[in-house]
């Protein structure tokens, strides 16, 4: 007892909430990679549409 460790309440006083991960930020960017190129498809579609539905007849 007498040589036992006293507790150290300072020890463990930082800890990351959830989603401050490496792991939560690397899913975050590719999720951003991801609604971009999605959003460049779907523009480059309805512009395409909307040119060829504006076009000469």
């Amino acid at each position: 007892m007498w040589f036992r460790k006293k507790h150290n309440p300072e020890e463990h006083r930082y800890y990351l909430l959830p989603g401050q991960g490496k792991s939560n930020r690397r899913k975050r960017q590719q999720q951003l990679v991801a609604a971009i190129i999605v959003g460049i498809i779907a523009a480059a579609i309805i512009g395409t549409t909307m040119w060829f539905m504006n076009g000469p007849r």
